[in-house]
Order: C-alpha cells, then structure tokens, then sequence
C-alpha cells in the first residue's frame, strides 16, 4: 500500500550549499534510520561531486548507494527494488530520461512509488517524473512528456519566477489534457510534495509555488 505524499518535486537549488536543507530535513524524517537511499546522477553525468554531496546530507541517516551508469543495469535494479529513498538529481532531463528508458527502469520506479518508497526528484529529476513539464531553452518553452510516476492532470514547471510561471500558464492552454488539468511552478528552494494520484499535496521549502 502506497504512503501519502511520498513524491518530492523540488524546483532546484544547490544541495551541496545547503539550499534545500529545510526540505533535506523532512525527506530524512520520512523514512527509517538506515535504510537504503539510492541516488541517480545520470542527469549530471554522474559526476562525483554530486555524489559526494548526497552522501554528505544523507550518508549519517541513511545506507547510501550511489547508482551510476558505469555500474551496469543489475545494481541499479537492485537498488531500485531495495530502496526506501530514491533521489533523482537535476542536470539535463533529456540525459537521465534516456538511460532509464534504455535499461526499461521506470516500471521499477513506478512499483516502488505504488509500494510506498520516498521518490525524490530534483529539477530535472521532478520533470521526469511527472507526466508533463515545461521545457525552457533560449527564452522559449514547450511541454514536454515525463514518465507520468504521478497524475496526468498535473504539469510543473521547476527553477520558476513569477513571470516564467506565466509565461507557462499561456501556453498550457493549448495542450490536450483533461478539464481538471494544474500547472505547477517550482520555485527554487521549494518543493511539492504529494502522493502518486496527485490527490494530497503540500507546499515545502523556502521558495514559492505557483498554481
């Protein structure tokens, strides 16, 4: 049976400068002492600092695992099937999207959302795991489609200012959703944090969120 609120959506911000450690604080109060906290950074190229820096924050609370590529797809299986905590990093969306498509991971991700596993997604980690976001590049944006671990009513937009969350609301008017459909923009610093049907959620963090 599934948790209430067991996705993050975090909007970004620095881990490693201690920018999100008001929302660092309620991911570790979310699950066991212990228990195993696997972290992604495909979305950064797994770059060591990342890691480093996850295993910093959370590596006194929780038996860290850093999953990367080089590793292979059976320890990133396992870990994703052991875990308490998932985090997804930010970096490049487009990046970390296509290694879990190529090793078919997202199945695993969305069983261990539905089991009641912490799902945490930072930037590009959030838009993965929503059925759509908001894709900004040279002052343009468009919707994209994520893996849809959540609802599909929902859309989000991570790194968000009041004007690009404008900006957004304009063109979510075109796209073919249900009547029931919310954009969500994500501050910097802030996070949703919310069960898998979208149905019970809260605001987090010190930055804003726009709805």
């Amino acid at each position: 049976m599934k948790n209430n609120k067991n996705i993050f959506l975090i909007g970004g911000g620095e881990i490693a400068n201690g920018e999100t450690k008001d929302i660092d604080k309620i991911i570790v109060q979310s699950a066991a002492r212990d228990s195993s906290f696997v972290f992604f950074g495909a979305a950064a190229g797994d770059a060591e600092g990342y890691g480093d820096a996850i295993i910093e924050i959370f590596g006194d609370y929780f038996n860290v695992t850093i999953a990367t590529e080089a590793k292979g797809l059976a320890h990133a299986e396992e870990a994703i099937n052991n875990a308490s905590v998932i985090y997804l990093g930010g970096g490049n969306t487009e990046l970390l999207m296509n290694l879990f498509k190529k090793w078919d991971l997202v199945k695993l991700l969305q069983k261990a959302a539905v089991r009641g596993a912490i799902i945490v997604g930072m930037s590009a980690g959030a838009q993965a795991l929503s059925s759509w976001f908001i894709h900004e590049e040279d002052g343009r944006q468009e919707i994209r489609k994520g893996w849809g671990v959540i609802s599909d009513n929902i859309s989000i937009l991570v790194h968000a200012t009041k004007i690009s969350f404008d900006d957004a609301k304009k063109i979510s008017l075109d796209a073919e959703q249900k009547s029931n459909y919310q954009i969500y923009g994500i501050e910097e610093r802030a996070a949703i944090k919310l069960d898998v049907d979208a149905s019970d959620l809260e605001f987090i963090g010190k930055g804003r969120v726009w709805s």
